[in-house]
């Protein structure tokens, strides 16, 4: 069972360039540390603004000893000091996420390109709305997207589900769209979803890996 951080910083007005560059160098550092971070770039949702962190742990264990070597890594600490001195961001998430499968792996997966949709399971129908998960994953993959599920543990809405749907650029990403858009079994699939739904949608948004391409 893998383990994903997403730690998030909205950009102070006029500060955007810096808090970019800020960024990039935390995933440099990151990288030079092991750790496999993602920094992400919001392009459409609610999150416009600002720039997040994702990384990626085998499992609980992986997540306690990437976050001790943050504790008492000393380049680590002196860039974190540096970076929230300049009061370029402000921190807006700090969320922890563990697959819903647990033979999920995430390795060898390009990612170019997130889609990213959370919901919040109505009350009483949690198994309904997985089993239209797992229901809408042939869909998303027959039209070109690598879906994944996972839990939401601690942070911005816990006890939520987030869907993300992974692709290699934003190419790939528009084709999928432009897919969902026109295609019979999809469009029947949501609109039975829809007509029963079982969960609320929270949060949505594109996401682009600033290191890719």
């Amino acid at each position: 069972m893998a383990v994903v951080s997403l730690t998030s910083f909205r950009s102070e007005p006029g500060r955007t360039e810096e808090h970019m560059a800020l960024h990039m160098e935390a995933a440099e550092r990151l990288h030079g540390m092991g750790m496999a971070a993602a920094p992400l770039q919001i392009l459409a949702g609610g999150d416009v603004g600002t720039l997040a962190m994702s990384v990626n742990y085998a499992n609980n264990a992986e997540w306690v000893a990437g976050t001790k070597k943050l504790q008492t890594d000393e380049g680590w600490q002196d860039f974190y000091r540096r970076a929230m001195g300049t009061g370029a961001a402000t921190m807006a998430e700090s969320s922890l996420f563990t697959d819903v499968d647990p033979n999920f792996q995430a390795a060898n997966r390009t990612l170019g390109v997130v889609l990213a949709v959370q919901w919040q399971a109505r009350p009483g129908r949690l198994a309904d709305f997985m089993g239209k998960v797992v229901e809408s994953f042939p869909h998303i993959e027959r039209m070109g997207g690598r879906p994944r599920a996972m839990q939401s543990v601690i942070g911005a809405h816990p006890m939520t589900t987030l869907v993300s749907t992974v692709f290699d650029d934003l190419d790939a990403y528009g084709a999928y769209a432009d897919a969902t858009a026109a295609d019979a079994e999809w469009q029947a699939f949501w609109a039975a979803a829809m007509s029963d739904p079982t969960a609320d949608l929270i949060r949505s948004g594109v996401y682009v890996n600033m290191m890719s391409g």
